[in-house]
């Protein structure tokens, strides 16, 4: 199809070297002469030959999968094994399905043109037109397309993928390598990769088809496949063509997302309809796509879009056949499986008879002066029977094959229902104890809360306006609290001056002290943390909150009124430290050796 790229299976990855040898030039396919080889793959080779009777050029793809089968004399193409003989006839039906399928699209000229299709030398042949010209691989290499190059090749692009989609048929291996340009830059589909996904989705003789990058997710499992599988082919074309980079492969996006939308990118001069479309067509999820290229076209804001108040459906064609089955195709009922052997060995006879009557026909003289059996007709009728013999030892293999495959089929469902069966007794005793479990953490949650609720109770706490001070500076009086409070963090010293000036100082406008018990000494005396509001403070005094009220303790050791205990806070020492360097009030009579002695006590 064209002497640049096309080969015979070019959605491999890496085709495989394989041990068979093409028709050589000057061999003849029904009235097409081969020229030379344009390509080789797994799965086939792709010829260029001459129509001796329309005196063209065209291209031939064979049907020749390596691991299926092999070449034999030089042009009889034979399954490699008795084995492969199901598989190999079973591909060989779907690439012929292929071909005609192919051959009916001609209303388009991106879709590459199918002339004929026939079967010979025991395998198929799809004759189709010989392009020429580089693929959209080709020049991408030379850097990403602008904009009006993507409007040449886009719209071209969807009217065939739209045609080959309502032919009930799939592509599946749409990316730049599958793409030609002729020399006005117009596009041109070619390599449909129908029959090999069918085919290797059939054998585990054959690897998948697929490219990273351009294939979407439900190509590598076995989940359905239908139109928006090639709209994520195209996407990512478009995506490289625009981006200059092939976007990351969708198995690796399942795993970690690093996909950069185009809509983000915003590459000069798109539309950003057509960006969001394409990202759009990148969905990874298959029914997050498009579901056909008519309802893509409006977000691509290549065709009439949707008014501002109509909604676009998009619906998933129901004619779409599944892989396995090519259009044209219907399974077989049981009567036609059991007429199967008797038709294949008719025709067999009578290709044989047909041999004879054309050597009749065009050889009588020979014929006639040999006066003998004619070493080409014996030869013929040997690799007959061999075929025919080949063939039954293939059907023997297949229906053992078959009875082992529904025995085992057997067993896996039951094993399967026992799986199920302890499955749901397992996950109900995990119900069961995840029940107690959390029935036994409820009621310790309830009993946690109750122990801090009590603990919370039993904390005193007392508030209302300064009284008076004890016998030292160190006990509080509240007016609406009978016994004097113990302040937490400071040493007793009973100097009634200093008393008289804490409670001057303290009583010269109305104060407000909130305490709370946090302690209690060696003889069982508690403790309390006062906190009291700050001069100036606004009313009601009861109101102000703890955080803007000052320790009391603390403010006592910091006007130098009291002594901080040994084991107060590291604050109170410091403030302490700050009194003595200013011998404020009681650091004024303090020698500094009594200060030192008093805590190695």
């Amino acid at each position: 199809m064209t002497n640049s790229s096309n080969t015979a299976d070019s959605g491999s990855l890496q085709p495989p070297e394989v041990d068979f040898t093409a028709l050589s030039p000057g061999q003849t396919i029904g009235r097409y002469e081969i020229v030379a080889v344009l390509g080789q793959g797994g799965f086939g080779i792709t010829y260029r030959a001459r129509d001796v009777l329309l005196k063209r050029e065209v291209a031939i793809k064979e049907y020749l999968p390596y691991a299926l089968a092999m070449r034999q004399g030089g042009t009889t193409v034979m399954p490699r094994t008795t084995k492969h003989a199901d598989d190999f006839e079973w591909g060989r039906e779907r690439f012929v399905s292929e071909g005609r399928t192919l051959a009916t699209l001609h209303g388009s000229s991106s879709i590459v043109h199918v002339f004929d299709f026939l079967e010979a030398n025991g395998t198929a042949y799809i004759i189709m037109e010989l392009l020429s010209g580089p693929t959209l691989e080709d020049r991408l290499r030379q850097g990403p397309l602008g904009a009006d190059e993507i409007d040449g090749i886009l719209k071209p692009l969807l009217d065939g993928l739209q045609q080959v989609h309502d032919a009930g048929f799939l592509h599946r291996d749409i990316k730049p390598g599958n793409i030609l340009l002729n020399a006005d830059g117009h596009p041109t589909l070619i390599d449909f990769g129908a029959s090999r996904a069918a085919i290797a989705g059939r054998t585990t003789a054959m690897t998948a088809i697929f490219t990273p990058g351009y294939a979407a997710p439900e190509q590598m499992t076995s989940a359905r496949q239908g139109p928006p599988t090639d709209i994520y082919g195209l996407s990512a074309t478009l995506y490289h063509a625009i981006a200059g980079k092939v976007p990351p492969g969708s198995f690796d996006r399942m795993l970690d997302d690093s996909y950069q939308p185009l809509t983000q990118l915003r590459p000069a001069g798109f539309a950003p309809g057509l960006l969001a479309g394409i990202d759009a067509g990148l969905s990874l999820a298959a029914r997050d796509r498009p579901q056909s290229i008519e309802a893509w076209r409006p977000l691509l804001a290549l065709g009439t879009g949707p008014r501002g108040d109509s909604t676009v459906v998009m619906n998933r064609p129901a004619a779409l056949l599944d892989p396995a089955s090519p259009p044209g195709d219907s399974p077989p009922s049981a009567s036609e499986e059991a007429k199967a052997p008797a038709k294949r060995r008719t025709g067999l006879w009578m290709a044989l008879a047909g041999i004879v009557v054309a050597l009749l026909a065009g050889g009588g003289y020979y014929a006639v002066a040999l006066r003998g059996p004619d070493p080409e007709m014996v030869k013929a009728r040997a690799a007959a029977e061999q075929a025919e013999a080949a063939r039954k030892e293939a059907e023997q293999e297949a229906v053992r094959l078959r009875a082992e495959a529904e025995e085992r089929h057997k067993a896996e469902a039951e094993a399967a229902e026992r799986r199920k069966l302890e499955e749901e007794k397992r996950q109900k005793i995990e119900a069961e104890l995840a029940e107690a479990a959390k029935a036994k953490a409820e009621q310790e949650a309830v009993a946690r809360h109750k122990e801090i609720e009590a603990a919370r109770k039993a904390i005193e706490f007392v508030a209302g306006d300064f009284d008076h001070f004890g016998k030292t500076l160190m006990m509080i009086g509240l007016k609406d609290h009978a016994d004097e409070l113990r302040l937490q963090g400071v040493d007793i010293v009973d100097d009634p001056s200093l008393r008289q000036l804490a409670v001057n100082a303290l009583a010269a406008q109305p104060r407000n002290l909130r305490c709370r018990q946090t302690d209690r000494l060696t003889d069982g005396s508690p403790l309390y943390r006062c906190l009291i509001t700050p001069l100036n403070a606004r009313g009601p005094l009861a109101e102000v909150p703890d955080s803007e009220r000052t320790d009391l303790a603390l403010a006592l050791v910091r006007i130098g009124l009291v002594l901080a205990s040994c084991d107060a806070p590291r604050a109170y020492a410091d403030a302490e430290d700050e009194a003595r360097n200013r011998a404020q009030s009681l650091w004024s009579r303090v020698k500094v050796t009594e200060y030192k002695r008093r805590c190695l006590r």
